[in-house]
């Protein structure tokens, strides 16, 4: 048996001030994407290792992602598209198709770029089947559905479960490809949008809605199900929650599931409400508090979903207060990482850190600070998520204001890995703040030695206070962005 497997990913923010070029994708073709991707918890290690559990011959073609941005370049998906499907075409015979893709891609032309690529897939590969693995942040539309059959989802936010994910994907492609089942996909889209902090499935109520999902799925005849949570920072008409659920042949089950599934979700939406503190109250908490270390989540300015990740009002509130065994992590300034290069370890340098890609995150800060580390910027993960991957920041330079440590970068990067800290000398466990550009996925690193976390409330393109977004593409009316009693999607 031969599949075939390969990715175009990005999560796309609307919002975002930051460009996505081709030159903002990486790019891996053939055997390097199994050099890269063996032996790590990812999707795609999910999936190599069930085709070599399996015996199936699998046949990578492109790997390509992009942080998350703004609207992907027409010309830079045209190109990636052609190559993907130009190695398909050249790859022989297959006897089906695995996709790791986002499912929240949107082009300068096309808002849902995912079912745009499935469809060509679609014309090359016929009637054999496909899989597509997606986020939990995926807009699954009514046209994403049209061509996969089965779509599986994420079911944890931090994603801890993509290799999981990987594995049931293959797995399921498996039994297709042999006839042993015959995949129904059933689907709802709800009028709800859920910010990220919301979706956090290691608290309630997301933590629920998951042990339900699994619930479901282990009833007879239900092959799988998925709750896509959404990505709600793209201003498109499709965006946000949605429900899967695929049985073996019983379409009949397979719409009363997702039915029930879905009307469950919307009879508890008011219960996913934010608790957000200000930079003030994080910072009088903290110093009240005799544990630490404290963990401030700037969810506004998260990479991880579109963020400039140059944003300063947490470092100014900071230095302003003189706070001291603090660290803020991180902030992509490639010109200030230069000028703290040149200056040299253990001397002090003049800079204007941050706040150059807009005026939406904080305006530069001016600093006379001291250089204590400069780093090449690569680590390892060794947290939960995706662990055994390998992050690269670029260059990178810790500097050192009063008490307040500074990780500055040249790359755009989520410090949701605790190794970004260590990775330049700095132990998480010994600091009492530690503020981190992340939204959720830092959570599954970080709880196990936080005496605290707060999520705080700073403008951004990644706000998770909703109401803050202008919205002109997306859907009316639908919640929490409009007074709703029913579900008029339903």
């Amino acid at each position: 048996m031969r599949i075939a497997t390969g990715c175009i990913g990005h999560e796309t923010n609307t919002f975002s001030p930051v460009p996505t070029t081709i030159d903002s994708f990486s790019r891996m073709v053939g055997d390097d994407i199994l050099k890269h991707f063996g032996h790590t918890r990812t999707i795609t290690g999910g999936i190599i290792d069930a085709a070599d559990e399996l015996r199936v011959d699998l046949v990578p073609l492109l790997w390509s992602f992009a942080t998350p941005a703004r609207r992907v370049e027409q010309d830079a998906y045209e190109t990636l598209k052609s190559e993907f499907l130009n190695l398909l075409s050249g790859a022989g015979e297959i006897d089906g198709m695995a996709l790791d893709l986002h499912g929240a891609m949107v082009t300068e032309e096309i808002e849902d770029a995912e079912a745009d690529l499935i469809s060509s897939v679609r014309e090359i590969v016929g009637s054999r089947p496909i899989v597509v693995t997606f986020d939990l942040h995926a807009n699954i539309t009514p046209d994403t559905v049209k061509h996969p059959d089965v779509i599986i989802g994420f079911d944890t936010y931090p994603h801890v479960d993509t290799y999981e994910r990987g594995v049931e994907a293959l797995e399921i492609l498996h039994k297709t490809v042999l006839g042993e089942i015959r995949p129904t996909m059933a689907y709802r889209q709800l009028p709800l949008l859920m910010s990220p902090p919301a979706q956090c499935t290691m608290r309630q109520p997301a933590s629920d809605l998951v042990k339900k999902l699994h619930s479901l799925e282990s009833e007879e005849g239900v092959v799988t199900a998925t709750l896509s949570m959404g990505f709600p920072f793209a201003d498109i008409q499709n965006a946000g929650v949605s429900v899967l659920v695929t049985t073996d042949g019983n379409r009949e089950l397979a719409e009363r599931k997702v039915d029930e599934f879905a009307r469950h979700i919307w009879s508890i939406r008011e219960t996913f409400r934010m608790n957000l503190v200000s930079i003030e109250e994080a910072i009088e908490y903290a110093n009240q508090s005799a544990g630490q270390p404290i963990v401030l989540a700037e969810g506004a300015d998260n990479p991880g979903g579109g963020g400039p990740c140059d944003g300063t009002f947490i470092l100014r509130a900071f230095v302003e207060a003189g706070v001291q065994d603090a660290v803020v992590a991180i902030i992509a300034d490639p010109e200030s990482v230069a000028r703290a290069i040149a200056a040299g370890v253990g001397n002090r340098v003049t800079l204007n850190v941050g706040g150059k890609t807009d005026d939406m995150h904080g305006e530069p800060l001016a600093l006379d600070a001291y250089v204590k580390t400069i780093s090449d910027g690569v680590y390892v993960r060794k947290g939960p998520m995706a662990r055994g991957a390998i992050d690269r920041m670029g260059r990178t330079a810790v500097i050192k204001i009063g008490g307040v440590e500074v990780i500055l970068t040249e790359e755009r990067s989520q410090p949701l890995d605790a190794e970004v800290l260590r990775s330049v000398g700095i132990e998480p466990k010994d600091r009492k703040l530690i503020a981190l550009k992340s939204a959720v996925h830092y959570r599954a690193d970080y709880t196990p030695i936080a005496h605290e976390i707060l999520e705080v409330d700073t403008p951004g393109v990644h706000s998770p206070n909703l109401t803050n977004f202008r919205y002109e593409k997306l859907r009316r009316p639908i919640y929490p962005l409009d007074p709703m009693t029913e579900m008029v999607d339903m």
